[in-house]
């Protein structure tokens, strides 16, 4: 039986479960378990695709990981921030407290007075140096990020990365939020088909290419997966580096391949990951 076959028996006796998409160099494989929307929110796994806007950016020489947050946005703010860089806030790592997120699939940030994503975030003090504090995770640091990407080109990183990733991958149709200001959300919000999820981890196993064009650069995903064991730009690499995964709430999970080219994308609601990461995954590897 073959590794997908092998996924999907174990994912149709889940409850929750309500597609997958596995894309290899034979083309595009996929299962529908539960009648449900075609394109699901990814929540987190949007971090990635706003991770990968800026990779894109620093291809064309027009950033660098490097930059000054503040080098591309205007906005009032604690002089402290004028040290933070595009990579702390990849990394989460800008030294603000919890507090600080937004999380708009839970909080009802109308009632709470949060309508202004940028002002409420840099409202929140910086406890720790930019870059040497633990690690913060922060859907608001990739909103911060995403507003980096749209100063840079004059329109939203979703209107962005539909023509320089979306497109190019074929993408059947897709989503994504914004703030009450109208700019991309940037770390949760993306609704994606399994498929197009899929697709678009098969490009980052092949290093950036997708039907013979470079649509990122590698230097970038390696950056971007991060060390081994740990959290790169929206990314999580394997403690072996053979592998490495996009993740998002109620167990949305892109698995990327790059030894098989091959990409892995389960979608649903409580879906149980745990079987899937130990008798599936060595399976692609």
């Amino acid at each position: 039986m073959l590794a997908f076959e092998k996924l999907c028996t174990l994912l149709a006796k889940q409850n929750g479960v309500y597609a997958a998409a596995e894309f290899t160099d034979h083309g595009v494989r996929e299962e529908t378990f539960l009648p449900s929307a075609g394109a699901h929110n990814c929540y987190s796994i949007a971090k990635s695709f706003t991770s990968c806007a800026l990779g894109i950016l620093e291809g064309e020489g027009k950033l660098r990981d490097t930059d000054r947050l503040f080098s591309y946005l205007e906005a009032p703010h604690d002089e402290r921030w004028d040290e933070v860089t595009l990579r702390d806030v990849c990394l989460h790592k800008t030294g603000t407290p919890a507090e600080a997120n937004i999380d708009i699939d839970v909080e009802d940030f109308w009632a709470e007075g949060k309508t202004d994503f940028l002002q409420y975030v840099l409202s929140q003090p910086l406890l720790y140096e930019p870059g040497e504090g633990p690690f913060v995770y922060s859907d608001m640091n990739y909103y911060l990020l995403s507003r980096v990407v749209e100063q840079v080109t004059g329109r939203t990183t979703a209107a962005f990365l539909q023509e320089k990733l979306f497109n190019p991958l074929h993408f059947r149709g897709n989503a994504w939020g914004t703030c009450p200001q109208g700019h991309t959300l940037g770390g949760t919000g993306l609704f994606l088909r399994a498929r197009d999820l899929a697709a678009y981890g098969y490009m980052l196993a092949c290093g950036g290419v997708y039907e013979s064009r470079r649509l990122l650069p590698q230097e970038w995903i390696e950056k971007a997966k991060g060390a081994p064991g740990t959290y790169g730009y929206g990314f999580f690499n394997t403690p072996d580096n053979s592998y490495f995964v996009a993740g998002g709430m109620y167990g949305q999970t892109l698995y990327v391949f790059p030894s098989t080219h091959s990409a892995v994308a389960i979608q649903g609601h409580g879906v149980q990951t745990e079987e899937v990461d130990h008798t599936i995954v060595p399976l692609y590897l």
